[in-house]
């Protein structure tokens, strides 16, 4: 092939892939499949999970947006049995999973929001979701519980005044019996949840 050929068809080739990145729409694909593959667990096995593991969990959290990057989180990790078993008093929905993150936030860091209170719930919310997405990324179940006895989780963990507790997520393996519920994947039509303006 001649050399302004061979330019031409290169030329050719580079035009006809731009706009597109076949690694961010692998990425996206990707994506789409473990969020529609997560479900709540309601039936763990139980093995507890390797703190490696639990770290990179973590680290999910600690990389979540904030608002104004407050970072108002405190998340504690719960692994004794002792501490589960006031958690299991505190809420019926631990499911018997072995481990449990509570997700609370330090009024101390929190970013205010005028009239409205502040980000709080919001910032922790978002963090919880980053975690729960990496814990399927990693083959561990979790389920969102924000059914709970708020006096009762108090006084369980101690938390100090300064300290909110929003969300509890227990987390651990599937059990052998464990599915997905009978609706997970019903989801409303676009035109009931979406509006474009």
């Amino acid at each position: 092939m001649k050399p302004y050929l061979l330019i031409v068809a290169a030329s050719a080739l580079l035009l006809s892939s731009c706009g597109r990145n076949p690694q961010t729409e692998n990425m996206t694909k990707d994506f789409l499949e473990l969020a529609a593959e997560r479900y709540s667990v309601r039936s763990f096995d139980s093995t507890p999970v390797d703190q490696s593991i639990i770290d990179k969990i973590i680290r999910a959290g600690q990389i979540a947006p904030t608002a104004v990057n407050s970072q108002p989180q405190m998340v504690y990790v719960v692994k004794s049995e002792d501490v589960m078993a006031k958690l299991n008093e505190v809420s019926p929905c631990i499911y018997g999973a072995p481990q449990c993150f509570v997700f609370c936030y330090n009024d101390e860091n929190v970013a205010g929001r005028g009239a409205s209170g502040n980000y709080g719930d919001i910032d922790v919310t978002i963090v919880l979701t980053h975690m729960m997405l990496e814990a399927q990324n990693l083959g561990v179940g979790t389920c969102i519980v924000g059914y709970y006895d708020p006096e009762k989780l108090v006084e369980a963990l101690q938390l100090p005044e300064n300290i909110h507790p929003v969300l509890l997520m227990p987390f651990g393996y599937p059990s052998e019996i464990s599915e997905p519920s009978s609706n997970h994947s019903s989801y409303r039509d676009l035109s009931e949840t979406v509006k474009y303006l």
